[in-house]
């Protein structure tokens, strides 16, 4: 099915040549990515925060994934054949009948975590999750362990992962938390909030060289410029303590490309939207936009839209 998908998609953006009329270039996603909208379809059946004082679980296998968030304590998990301390801050991933054994330090430990599936299944996914220690042989009902992912990135995911954005992860967690005991059942909010979850995770395991508080940075940058896309760049770097040769390099690293490029594709939007929404002139439309002439405007659309900004108002094709 996840196959068939992907080719569906694959042969609709080589088969459609018409342009459509305001149509925008559009990047999208990759092949695996197009995949995963196809496939994943979270299903939350269990979700809490919680303090435990001294505690053990000893060993089980779950149907299901469980993740598990330290928000305060210590103490010593064990998953697949891994054994590791468990410190706040962690985030363990346990996949479905995978043998585990979790363990809290004194005083105690607040946690969050979350059982579900990634893939909603009607004749699968309706049971509850308080699966007792000491079952470990699953075998009994294959037909309710939730099926091996086709991801080359999820379906290694067991243990510690790093969370990346520990306010993030913290603040979702919470979300998920509070709608499902609002009404004791899962929704199409709380699947949202665990594709949100994934996703962040996914960009988070992806190698990168910036710290924390340069990624931060960056992304706090990107935000301003879509929101105003006249800002003047070097002050922008001034702004977050960097030069603006290092401010362009770490912005080049973690987007892909530089922070003009950037300024420049919000320009570009915000034309279109000007051109379709407002009845301004293109020449105000250009000087709003912060171009020195509309000559300079025309040519700057024409190159990222293929058309010139006359014709994209009134939708006609290149």
């Amino acid at each position: 099915m996840i196959m068939y998908l992907a080719i569906m998609v694959k042969n609709v953006s080589f088969s459609t040549k018409a342009k459509i009329p305001g149509e925008l270039p559009h990047t999208p996603p990759d092949l695996k990515g197009q995949q995963r909208f196809g496939a994943l379809c979270p299903y939350v059946r269990e979700a809490n925060e919680v303090f435990r004082e001294t505690w053990h679980l000893k060993e089980r296998k779950l149907f299901d994934f469980l993740l598990v968030h330290i928000l305060r304590g210590t103490g010593r998990f064990t998953v697949a054949d891994e054994t590791f301390n468990i410190n706040t801050g962690d985030l363990i991933w346990i996949p479905p009948n995978t043998l585990h054994e979790m363990r809290g330090d004194a005083p105690g430990t607040k946690l969050q975590y979350i059982h579900f599936d990634l893939i909603y299944d009607p004749k699968r996914s309706h049971w509850s999750a308080s699966i007792p220690a000491g079952t470990v042989d699953l075998s009994r009902w294959k037909d309710r362990i939730h099926p091996p992912l086709d991801d080359s990135i999820l379906r290694n995911w067991c243990g510690k992962l790093d969370a990346g954005n520990q306010t993030r992860v913290t603040e979702l967690l919470r979300k998920i938390v509070f709608e499902y005991n609002r009404t004791q059942t899962s929704r199409l909010t709380i699947a949202g909030l665990v594709l949100q979850l994934t996703g962040h995770l996914m960009e988070a395991q992806q190698a990168s060289s910036l710290s924390n508080r340069q990624i931060r940075a960056v992304e706090n940058a990107m935000q301003q410029i879509q929101m105003n896309e006249t800002l003047n760049l070097e002050i922008l770097s001034r702004q977050y303590g960097l030069s603006s040769t290092h401010f362009r390099k770490l912005f080049r690293e973690h987007f892909g490309h530089s922070p003009r490029e950037a300024r420049q594709a919000a320009k570009m939007k915000a034309a279109c939207d000007a051109l379709v929404y407002s009845e301004l002139s293109v020449s105000e439309i250009a000087d709003r936009l912060g171009f020195t002439n509309i000559h300079n405007f025309s040519r700057a659309f024409r190159k990222a839209i293929g058309r010139a900004p006359t014709a994209y108002r009134n939708g006609h094709a290149p």
